[in-house]
C-alpha cells in the first residue's frame, strides 16, 4: 500500500482482528517541502501561537527559516531550547517536563518539534501530556519513529517506551535532510535493516507463545526495508533521490508501529543490546553513539544467532534440552541480577522478574521449545537475511558494521549479549537461545568480527 493511502486512514478488515487507526494525516517528502511549513500548520493549529521545540543544530538547520515564515504569516512563535541545560540534549522526563511547562504557561495552540530522534520523542511525549497537536520537521533520515506512536525516554538510568499521540503532520524535506552529517542517513538505514531481526523476534514470540501478530503491519514494514536495500547505493551518496527513498521507509516503518500497537514490527534483541549500550554508557564514561548506527550492528548479532539456531533440527534441541538445566532460586536470581546491573539494577528488577524461569518452569519452556521447534523454523527462516548479506548492505550504504567503530569495546559487546535480554519484557532470539543453554555457548562465534 502506498504511503499516502496509510495516512489517516482506518482500517476495519484486517486479517489479525484488530482496528487499525493512523492518526498522521500528512507526510511531505519532496525537495522545498519545508516551504509549506505555514499552509500544513494552519490546516491543523487553526489559531493562537506556537512552541517551537529546537537545539542549537536544528535551529541554524531549520528552525529559525521556520520561525520566520510562521511569523511572516502572522503566527506568534515561542522559540523552546531543549539543550539549553545539556548539549546534546536528553529524551527524558525532566525535558518532557519542561516543554510541556512552556507550551501551558505560553497557552500555545500547538507544537513544532525540528529535529530528528531527541528532539521528536521529547515532543510527542510533551504534545500528548499537554493535548497539542504536534507538527514535526524532520532534520535527519536517521530513524523511524516519526510517526510512531511512543517515544524512548530515560528514565531512572532505564530507557522506557512511553505512549503518545504520533504528530498530525511531517515534513522530511531532502534539502534539509541532506544538511545533516552523513553519518546520520547511515543510521537511518541501520534503524531501518534491524526490522529483519525484529520480525524474526515478533513471529518467534507468537509461534511459541501466541503473542499477538499483525501481518499486514509485517508487511508495511518489510517493503520499507526492501526498498533501501534495493537503493543502498543513492543512500550512500547523501543525495535527494537517495534520501527520500530512506525518508519514505522510515515513515512506513514508523507506522507500521503504530499499526501494530507496539513497536514489536520495528524492536527485538537487537535494540535491547543497543538500548543496554545506552545505559551503561557511564560506567566507562563512553557518549553513546547513534541509535542507528547501533542497531545496524546489533541487528548483525540477532541474525547470526538465528542462523545457528535454524540450522538446529529438533533432534538437536533434544539434545540441548535433555540436561536438567541448573536453575538459580529466586534469591540468587535476583541478587545476580543487582550485582550485574549495579546503578540500574532497581529499574530493570520489574522486567527481569518476569523473565526469571523456576525449574520445572524452565523444562516447560523447553518442552514446549521442543513441540514447537519446526513450525518456530518455518516460521522464522524466511524472514531471516544472513548475517553476512546485511552486512553487506549496511557497508553498500555507508553504514557501520563493527562495533569498535562506535567505541564499544569487547567487553561492553560480550556484556550486553549476555545480560540484554533482562531489560525488558519483551521475548526475543536472545531469550530462546538462553533457553536452550546456547548463549554463553555460542558467544564467541556470534560476536566474532562484529
Amino acid at each position: 500500500m502506498k504511503l499516502e493511502k496509510l495516512l489517516g486512514c482506518e482500517i476495519t478488515d484486517c486479517r489479525c482482528g484488530k482496528v487499525h487507526r493512523i492518526s498522521t494525516r500528512e507526510v511531505h517528502l519532496q525537495p522545498g517541502s519545508l516551504d509549506n511549513l505555514p499552509q500544513v500548520i494552519n490546516r491543523h493549529v487553526t489559531a493562537g501561537s506556537v512552541v517551537c521545540a529546537v537545539d542549537d543544530n536544528t535551529w541554524a538547520v531549520a528552525g529559525q527559516k521556520a520561525a520566520d515564515m510562521l511569523a511572516d504569516g502572522g503566527r506568534k512563535v515561542e522559540i523552546h531550547r531543549v539543550d539549553r541545560h545539556a548539549q546534546p540534549a536528553h529524551a527524558d522526563r525532566k525535558a518532557v517536563e519542561e516543554l510541556v511547562a512552556v507550551i501551558k504557561d505560553r497557552d500555545a495552540a500547538g507544537l513544532l518539534a525540528i529535529g530528528s530522534g531527541t528532539i521528536n520523542d521529547i515532543g510527542k511525549s510533551a504534545a500528548t501530556e499537554a493535548g497539542r497537536p504536534l507538527i514535526t520537521v524532520a532534520t535527519a533520515a536517521s530513524m523511524n519513529g516519526y510517526p510512531s506512536a511512543i517515544s524512548a525516554l530515560t528514565v531512572e538510568g532505564v530507557k522506557i517506551t512511553d505512549p503518545c499521540n504520533p504528530p498530525v503532520a511531517i515534513i522530511a524535506d531532502p534539502q534539509v535532510l541532506a544538511t545533516a552529517p552523513a553519518k546520520m542517513t547511515g543510521a537511518g538505514f541501520g534503524d531501518l535493516l534491524s526490522k529483519n531481526a525484529s520480525t524474526a523476534d515478533w513471529v518467534a514470540a507468537h509461534t511459541l507463545h501466541g503473542e499477538y501478530y499483525c501481518e499486514f503491519s509485517a508487511a508495511v514494514a518489510e517493503e520499507a526495508v526492501n526498498r533501501c536495500i534495493d537503493n543502498a547505493d543513492a543512500i550512500r551518496k547523501n543525495q535527494s533521490e537517495g534520501l527520500t527513498i530512506l525518508a519514505e521507509a522510515l515513515m512506513r516503518s514508523g507506522i507500521a508501529m503504530v499499526i501494530a500497537g507496539s513497536s514489536a514490527p520495528a524492536s527485538g534483541g537487537e535494540h535491547l543490546i543497543s538500548h543496554l549500550w545506552d545505559m551503561t554508557a557511564h560506567w566507562s564514561g563512553r557518549t553513546p553513539a547513534l541509535h542507528g548506527e547501533q542497531t545496524g550492528v546489533t541487528t548483525l548479532i540477532s541474525l547470526r544467532l538465528y542462523e545457528k539456531l535454524l540450522a538446529l533440527d529438533k533432534d538437536d534441541v533434544q539434545g540441548l534440552i535433555q540436561p536438567k538445566a541448573v536453575v538459580e532460586t529466586p534469591e540468587a536470581f535476583e541478587e545476580r541480577m543487582r550485582n550485574t546491573f549495579r546503578d540500574i539494577a532497581k529499574s530493570i528488577l520489574p522486567y527481569a522478574r518476569q523473565k526469571y524461569l523456576g525449574g520445572p518452569a524452565l523444562q516447560q519452556r523447553r518442552q514446549l521449545i521442543l513441540e514447537r521447534w519446526e513450525d518456530i523454523r518455518r516460521a522464522v527462516t524466511p524472514v531471516v537475511i544472513p548475517a553476512d548479506t546485511s552486512r553487506s548492505h549496511l557497508e553498500a550504504a555507508g553504514a557501520v558494521f563493527r562495533a569498535a567503530d562506535i567505541g564499544i569495546s569487547e567487553e561492553e559487546l560480550a556484556f550486553a549479549y549476555r545480560n540484554a535480554r533482562w531489560i525488558r519484557d519483551r521475548y526475543t532470539v536472545l531469550d530462546l537461545a538462553a533457553e536452550l543453554g546456547v548463549l554463553e555457548k555460542w558467544q564467541e562465534e556470534v560476536l566474532e568480527s562484529i
